[in-house]
């Protein structure tokens, strides 16, 4: 079983390298995953919100005229959970990578861990009702898709990095409804 799987990672690495059209089916299947991404966890950090500030469907948290005072406590209980969660991640010294990061100094290469890290703090934040966007989230999410699946596909260096450029753009486009813009 081992040993078809890995025949047919090398049929797929080898039409990824040999054709454009291979690689940008490659991206665009990246793009729609990271898209789907997006959408998911933005419609987490929605649901969070609304349980925990009893928000209705055409609410925003920052729109909201007054909170239950007993609901304020999210945030804080946001604090605490994403300091644990911080914590909990940390195994190493050093930070995670991010996108930009990645591609620049890394040759598109994030670790698995680095994305959820960045990706779940993000979603915490933004949930318990933090003032941050999802930006960062996203990107980070959709590029980390892109890594993972060029690093198991053993991409070379500049294809892995527009790899994840894709997938972080197309995450950001997806979040913000703007196909073209995450394109460029």
């Amino acid at each position: 079983e081992r040993l078809r799987i890995s025949g047919w990672i090398a049929l797929a690495r080898r039409i990824f390298r040999a054709s454009e059209g291979g690689f940008i089916l490659l991206a665009t299947v990246i793009g729609i995953g990271a898209g789907l991404l997006a959408s998911m966890l933005g419609a987490l950090a929605r649901l969070a919100q609304t349980i925990l500030y009893g928000l209705r469907s055409a609410d925003r948290l920052s729109g909201l005229g007054s909170i239950e005072p007993l609901r304020l406590m999210a945030l804080p209980a946001g604090g605490l959970a994403l300091g644990l969660l911080f914590y909990t991640l940390r195994s190493r010294r050093r930070s995670a990578i991010d996108v930009v990061e990645a591609n620049a100094l890394h040759g598109g290469r994030i670790p698995v861990r680095d994305s959820l890290s960045v990706t779940l703090q993000t979603l915490l934040s933004n949930g318990c009702g933090a003032s941050v966007g999802l930006e960062a989230g996203y990107a980070q999410a959709g590029g980390g898709i892109a890594s993972w699946l060029g690093q198991q596909l053993r991409l070379r260096r500049n294809d892995l990095r527009v790899l994840v450029g894709a997938g972080a753009g197309a995450a950001i486009a997806a979040a913000f409804g703007a196909p073209l813009a995450g394109a460029f």
